[in-house]
C-alpha cells in the first residue's frame, strides 16, 4: 500500500527515560495507552525491528503510546490534575483505529517509524481541551497523532533494510482514559494520575 513518507513531523513527542528539565521543575506527559494487546503487538515490533537493525535501549524498552502534550513546569502535581480533570470534563469515550504502519522523515538525519490513526479528529480535540487549560508554555498548535514503534533512526541505519510491509497492523481499541507522566530531575517517567473520559452512552 501507498506510504505518505512524512518528510518532518514537529510535533512528535517522546517518552524518553530521562530527558532533564530545568532544576527547579519537573516534566509532565500526557498520552493516551492503548489496551494490552495492542501494547504486546507494539512490543513485538520492537523486537522484531531490534533484530534487522539495532535499537537503542530506550526505542526498545519504552511504553507504547499516544502522545497528546509534555511540558515542563513547577512542581504541582494537584493543579496539574485538576487542570486535566476540568478541560477534559465533558470528553467522551472514542475508538482508536490502527491503519497500518507509515515513517516520518527527520530531514536527511532519521526516520520514525509508527502505525496510523485513520481517525485522528477525537485526538486533536483532547489536545485543543488541553491546551485550554493554561498548564504551561506550549507553542505547538497541532499534533499529528499516531503510535510510534521506534523514533529517529539514523537514516543510513535504517534506509533500505527495513519492509514497512512487516509491520502493518490493523485493529482498534477504545481509549476510555488519557494518563499523566511526570518525571523529575534524575528520574524516570512515572504513572500521576490516570483520568477518566465519560461513558460514550450516557
Amino acid at each position: 500500500m501507498p506510504r505518505s513518507k512524512y518528510r518532518y513531523n514537529p510535533d512528535q513527542l517522546s517518552l524518553f527515560h530521562f530527558e532533564m528539565a530545568p532544576i527547579s521543575y519537573v516534566y509532565y506527559f500526557i498520552i493516551i495507552s492503548p489496551c494490552d494487546r495492542i501494547k504486546k503487538i507494539v512490543e513485538f515490533f520492537k523486537i522484531l525491528l531490534d533484530k534487522i537493525i539495532p535499537l537503542s535501549k530506550i526505542n526498545l524498552y519504552s511504553k507504547p503510546h499516544i502522545s497528546l502534550m509534555k511540558f515542563s513546569s513547577t512542581d504541582d502535581d494537584e493543579q496539574v490534575i485538576r487542570k486535566v480533570k476540568d478541560a477534559l470534563s465533558s470528553s467522551q469515550n472514542f475508538e482508536v483505529e490502527l491503519n497500518g504502519s507509515d515513517i516520518f522523515q527527520h530531514g536527511d538525519l532519521s526516520t520514525t517509524l509508527f502505525l496510523k490513526i485513520s481517525n485522528p479528529t477525537p485526538i486533536e480535540a483532547l489536545y485543543q481541551l488541553l491546551l485550554t487549560a493554561d498548564l504551561a508554555p506550549v507553542y505547538r498548535k497541532k499534533i499529528t497523532p499516531h503510535l510510534t514503534i521506534a523514533r529517529t533512526i539514523p537514516n543510513d541505519i535504517f534506509a533500505g533494510r527495513v519492509d514497512l510491509s512487516k509491520f502493518d497492523y490493523y485493529d482498534s481499541f477504545l481509549c476510555k482514559h488519557i494518563t499523566i507522566l511526570k518525571q523529575a530531575p534524575g528520574e524516570s517517567y512515572r504513572e500521576l494520575a490516570t483520568i477518566p473520559l465519560r461513558d460514550y452512552f450516557i
